[in-house]
């Protein structure tokens, strides 16, 4: 098994290295990394409940083993359509692991008992809270579809592949919320209604994740998001991902996809949502 192992990272990085000469040597790295990963769970959780589909793999244990077909069929509805959107060939199959609640979901990621959330991208594979079961199994699978974290981590997948992992966590977190506000209509806040006293400078949206008040950190990147599809186009900001995935820096590539530095976006930003709400 070790051998097999072995041959397959060689054979794994040569053809990293012959399909993607341009490519910055830590985006190579990120790449493997990723697919290393996706591999090693499939591996890890061979002898769980598995359902499986054409993109992806669900699973849970014996609790959940119910959960994980309607979870299967979420994500199989959404993924060909962020592929579109993203330019993405076929992957997979992506392993998906559902957890019974958010004490064991914490566990797997160290995290203290106070965090919550429904689901979790990481390094090619999303981990999410299976669903409860209602009275009506149609309106569960509604309920998850809707307001689950399907379209949310599956768009975290979609851009760790096509920026190969080079992408702001803040800028990333905007494109994920867009795009499962665009395909479930779901979103925590009205990107038009932030207020703009409260805003995070840039300097600390660098670091996202340690932001004190997260929902006003991901109220804002939304917002923020928002306003270059609506200003710029879905295509533009595609342009900018893909770019990212070249291995420019963030800021050349929104000068080449969007005419405008991070500077000069977020002050646009400020004058297009104080007008919006000037016209409330």
């Amino acid at each position: 098994m070790a051998k097999r192992a072995r041959i397959f990272v060689s054979l794994l990085v040569s053809l990293l290295i012959l399909t993607g000469a341009a490519m910055r040597a830590d985006l190579y790295v990120k790449s493997l990394a990723r697919e290393a990963n996706r591999r090693y769970v499939i591996w890890q959780f061979r002898g769980m409940y598995a359902a499986r589909g054409d993109h992806f793999i669900v699973f849970s244990k014996p609790a959940q083993k119910d959960s994980a077909p309607l979870v299967l069929a979420a994500a199989e509805k959404f993924y060909p359509v962020i592929a579109r959107d993203f330019g993405l060939d076929a992957l997979g199959p992506s392993p998906v692991v559902l957890y019974g609640d958010m004490a064991d979901l914490n566990r797997t990621f160290g995290w203290h008992g106070g965090y919550s959330t429904m689901g979790v991208y990481w390094a090619g594979t999303i981990h999410v809270l299976a669903p409860r079961d209602g009275a009506d199994a149609d309106d569960t699978r509604q309920q998850f579809e809707s307001n689950g974290p399907m379209a949310h981590e599956i768009t975290h997948l979609a851009v760790d592949v096509l920026t190969r992992g080079n992408c702001p966590r803040w800028f990333n977190e905007g494109i994920a919320q867009y795009e499962e506000y665009r395909l479930t209509g779901f979103r925590f806040a009205d990107p038009l209604a932030f207020d703009l006293s409260t805003a995070y400078s840039l300097a600390e949206l660098k670091d996202f994740d340690a932001l004190a008040d997260q929902s006003r950190a991901y109220n804002q990147v939304l917002s923020m998001v928002f306003f270059a599809a609506e200003e710029f186009g879905w295509p533009s900001l595609r342009g900018v991902l893909a770019d990212l995935g070249r291995g420019r820096d963030f800021d050349r590539a929104l000068e080449a996809n969007l005419g405008v530095n991070l500077s000069e976006w977020v002050g646009l930003w400020s004058d297009w949502l104080a007008q919006e709400q000037e016209s409330f």
